[in-house]
């Protein structure tokens, strides 16, 4: 079977985690896959997977017409030339040109990946309209959506997006094992130094999506009740510049380090005390998923995608999001309680890897796909 993943995006992070584990069990059955890419490092790590990468110059990340046609143009050639037996896209403006090209170009089976749509709990009316309306004219052209929570079915099926009979949900989930890794000595030693300051993490893209404001907010009032209490923040992006500012202004800037994008993610997680997750929207989050199987005391935000993952009190604790008062109180409570903010952690790796297996989501996925056994 030739199988196209319209992968699209930006830099490396869940989605893409998810689609190459899809990909090397695709590949391990027989099947040729391609994969579109528009980052260099995402790239990289699907040719090492050998999957054919396709790149797309003309490819914007906002709308613009005329480089959006000529994006279209190329993904129906592509699909024209090489006959893909099943064409899988990701994002929404890869769904929304893929399937169209996809269907246009004739390709017999045609599925888009909901990774979380495009609008969320702090979208306006006017953009939840517009991206409705693009979702549903792109629904025309697929055979099946596949959800990565529920909450985003139930949305599409109750606004119409399209009939219960098309759409589902596969579950996220990750190789629960490359979390089990001891904390290493030197690495802890220097982020929490000789004294071990109790250390705050979290993981992931610096951008609006990711509220990493609000938990820089929450520092001040955290190192009221523990000041030698550190914020490792693991990732890069557009507001790096901004969020420095802002731990500056705040006067924690010495309390917050920024490590910028890193490839020992299970290692520094074992470094970690409590994994905080401040964002404001998400679809079923990859980042939140390893931190849980590290066995780690998670705050996250009360969202979507989150609350399918985390029950309050239980295996994390949620807050309401945009709100740095909550999340202080709650990373407070858990340094407070230590007993309790270390049973929390170990329920939470038990879910994941009973509930949230990188197994599971790939079979399920793949049958949705029409691909079982060894064969392509």
């Amino acid at each position: 079977m030739k199988v196209f993943q319209v992968l699209a995006g930006g830099p490396w992070g869940g989605g893409a985690v998810v689609v190459l584990s899809l990909t090397q069990e695709l590949l391990k059955r027989g099947c040729q896959v391609w994969v579109l890419c528009l980052d260099d490092l995402v790239a990289q790590r699907f040719a090492e997977a050998r999957a054919n990468v396709v790149r797309c110059d003309a490819w914007r990340r906002e709308i613009n017409p005329v480089y959006d046609l000529i994006s279209l143009w190329q993904l129906f050639r592509l699909c024209r030339r090489e006959r893909f037996d099943l064409v899988v896209t990701h994002t929404s403006k890869g769904g929304l040109l893929g399937r169209i090209a996809a269907r246009l170009a004739g390709v017999p089976k045609v599925i888009h990946t909901v990774h979380g749509f495009a609008w969320h709990e702090f979208s306006s009316p006017a953009a939840v309209l517009f991206y409705t309306t693009l979702e549903k004219l792109a629904a025309r052209f697929c055979d099946l959506i596949i959800c990565v929570n529920n909450e985003d079915r139930l949305d599409a099926i109750r606004k119409g997006i399209v009939p219960e009979d098309k759409i589902v949900t596969v579950l996220n989930g990750i190789d629960t094992e490359r979390f089990s890794v001891a904390r290493p000595p030197e690495l802890y030693r220097r982020l929490a130094g000789e004294n071990g300051a109790p250390l705050i993490g979290t993981v992931g893209r610096l951008a609006p999506q990711k509220g990493f404001e609000f938990l820089i907010q929450a520092m001040p009032t955290v190192l009221t009740h523990y000041p030698q209490c550190k914020l490792v923040l693991v990732g890069n992006g557009p507001l790096e510049a901004e969020l420095k500012a802002l731990a500056f202004s705040l006067g924690v800037e010495r309390q917050c380090e920024f490590l910028g994008f890193r490839s020992d993610i299970p290692e520094l997680l074992a470094c970690f005390d409590i994994f905080a997750h401040p964002s404001r929207w998400e679809g079923l989050s990859i980042t939140l998923m390893e931190a849980m199987a590290a066995s780690k005391p998670v705050v996250a935000t009360d969202i979507k995608g989150n609350r399918e993952l985390i029950t309050d009190g239980v295996d994390g604790l949620l807050v309401a999001p945009a709100n740095p008062e909550a999340l202080a109180n709650a990373i407070i409570g858990l340094l407070q309680d230590w007993e309790y903010a270390q049973a929390v952690g170990a329920r939470a790796r038990q879910k994941i890897q009973h509930q949230f297996s990188r197994e599971a989501m790939v079979e399920n996925t793949l049958r949705w796909y029409g691909i079982t056994g060894s064969g392509g």
